[in-house]
């Protein structure tokens, strides 16, 4: 992943993911425990923030992605143990600032089954290139 291969309007996608039991439970544990989630095997809101990565792994063969600048999500139906799920996403700005390249993402999670909308999210990122800021 670098500057001349990340265009405005570009998709990411679509990844298939199936939520599994355990690793609701492990990341439960993680956070504090909450019996909702391995009681009811829902998956803690938190614990897909990250698919943007996978996303950026899958469309750019394992680029090296960004350092975080900011994240906003929108959460509109719990995941749940056994699912599969679609995230799939669009690159939706892209600029150099103050001698940085930024870009953002923003993407979504469905069930594949039924195209039920699970999570918005979107991310902004200052690129890598050979571990040092673009």
């Amino acid at each position: 992943m670098c500057p001349d291969n990340v265009h405005e309007g570009m998709k990411l996608g679509p990844i298939f993911y199936v939520v599994k039991p355990e690793q609701i439970a492990t990341f439960a544990r993680a956070t504090g425990g909450n019996p909702l989630f391995t009681r009811d095997q829902i998956a803690p809101p938190t614990m897909r923030l990250a698919d943007y990565a996978l996303l950026i792994a899958a469309h750019f063969y394992g680029g090296s992605g960004g350092v975080h600048a900011k994240h906003w999500s929108e959460f509109h139906a719990p995941m749940r143990a056994h699912q599969t799920v679609k995230t799939e996403g669009r690159i939706t700005r892209v600029e150099r600032r103050r001698g940085k390249f930024y870009f953002e993402l923003q993407y979504e999670s469905r069930d594949a089954a039924t195209d039920e909308l699970l999570v918005r999210q979107a991310i902004t990122s200052v690129l890598l290139v050979e571990g040092k800021i673009a």
